[in-house]
């Protein structure tokens, strides 16, 4: 009897998908991904066996025609490729902290294409000859996409902090950055997927790659091979027996489920989301106390920085003063830098979170951040008030970081009139 393939996945064509997913999540987005792909298998599998996509490129033309057209994109300028010089250990260990902490901005920030094209130079998916059949289909220069990482960087950052970028690291250090970034995000790919597809590849017609033995496929056995085994052999069920058992199963279970609701409801599991960014930070302020007490912000700055490796640029609040620094840490051992203030007539406390989209991310247990205030962050230093929240409570960004000031004293109206990122 022939035996069917032990490996997990079967060997050509699912062996390409590390690097598709992460790419279709920067074209269509991560929750658009898993359905993009389905339809790129199916496509694959529908095809004849002589023209079934193998190499890294055909994928990614298939990846790129069943995606929607987002229309036009304008090409960025080049940017010469220049080996940047030299640089003490300083100037690259702060180059380093800036792309990581900046790079999730840049993606959330740029059109699905630009995302793609990022992506694309970063996971090494094509090879050079490779991409001049996808530049027609993106409307993209896909020559240098360097070019595009450091255009994006500077749009986000200060020029001091682009230029340091660009003189401190190199094209293949930046896509080594991006790449991290991409597998911090999107790695593994999900096990819901792969399921997904090995379904779809099992659903087609066999292909010389990846076939499993149809299960009419195995050869019939002997008589000399079957002759005794009649005795050890279990009684098929009648269809009739078999129904009858189904339906008595069937009214035991609905009955004990309604019997357990009526006498257990409030034991159902919650589906409640987890809080927005303001109202988790509204209901911890109260437990944060300052472990370092500053009244200069540039002493603050510094203390954020060599703590936490945060650079910052904290806000002036007006007819409050700086009462310190202080910390919160959730249960799952992650710290949040708090700045704190102190209003000078009331005495009230003014907290400051300091947040970055990496540490949001890391958070997603305890508090979101919804797309449409992402979508507003993406305008630096502009104060955005939450209105699903039920605090008072603003939220700005200031490169990579994220502020979110809170008072149960003041209302965001009147938080907007005295906050100065």
């Amino acid at each position: 009897m022939a035996l069917a393939s032990t490996s997990p996945d079967p060997p050509s064509p699912l062996k390409h998908l590390e690097t598709l997913y992460p790419l279709a999540c920067m074209l269509v987005g991560e929750e658009a991904a898993a359905s993009l792909l389905v339809r790129v298998y199916e496509q694959a599998t529908e095809a004849p066996p002589d023209e079934r996509p193998e190499a890294m490129d055909d994928w990614l033309a298939l990846l790129l025609e069943e995606a929607p057209d987002e229309g036009p994109q304008t090409s960025p300028p080049a940017t010469p490729d220049t080996a940047p010089p030299s640089a003490d250990a300083l100037r690259r260990e702060v180059a380093e902290r800036l792309v990581q902490n900046t790079l999730p901005v840049v993606l959330a920030t740029c059109s699905a294409t630009e995302r793609f094209v990022l992506a694309l130079g970063a996971t090494r998916a094509a090879a050079p000859a490779g991409l001049g059949r996808l530049r027609d289909r993106l409307d993209k220069d896909l020559s240098d996409p360097s070019a595009l990482v450091r255009d994006q960087l500077q749009a986000v950052l200060s020029a001091p902090e682009a230029a340091l970028i660009d003189e401190t690291l190199s094209d293949a250090e930046l896509r080594e950055a991006l790449r991290d970034t991409l597998e911090y995000r999107f790695a593994p790919v999900p096990s819901s997927l792969r399921a997904r597809l090995r379904a779809t590849l099992r659903s087609s017609s066999p292909s010389p790659e990846a076939s499993e033995p149809a299960p009419d496929s195995a050869p019939e056995p002997s008589a000399d091979a079957t002759q005794g085994q009649s005795d050890w052999h279990p009684a098929r069920p009648q269809p009739r027996t078999l129904l009858f058992v189904l339906l008595v199963g069937g009214l035991v279970l609905a009955g004990g489920l309604g019997v357990s609701y009526l006498t257990d409801e409030s034991s159902l599991p919650s589906s409640a989301s987890p809080p927005g960014l303001v109202d988790f930070s509204a209901e911890q302020a109260g437990a944060v106390t300052a472990e370092r007490a500053i009244d200069e912000g540039a002493e603050a700055e510094a203390y954020l920085d060599s703590t936490w490796g945060r650079q910052v640029q904290l806000p002036t609040i007006d007819g409050a003063r700086l009462q310190g620094v202080g910390r919160l840490r959730t249960a799952d051992d992650i710290e949040i830098p708090v700045v704190l203030y102190v209003d000078a007539e009331g005495g009230s406390r003014i907290a400051a979170f300091v947040y970055s989209y990496a540490l949001v991310d890391r958070l997603d247990d305890a508090t979101t951040l919804d797309t449409q205030i992402r979508a507003q962050l993406a305008q630096r230093d502009r104060l955005i008030a939450d209105d699903q929240s039920s605090e008072a409570g603003l939220l700005w960004r200031d490169r990579a970081n994220i502020f979110v000031v809170v008072s149960p004293a003041f209302s965001p109206d009147s938080l907007r009139t005295r906050v100065q990122p």
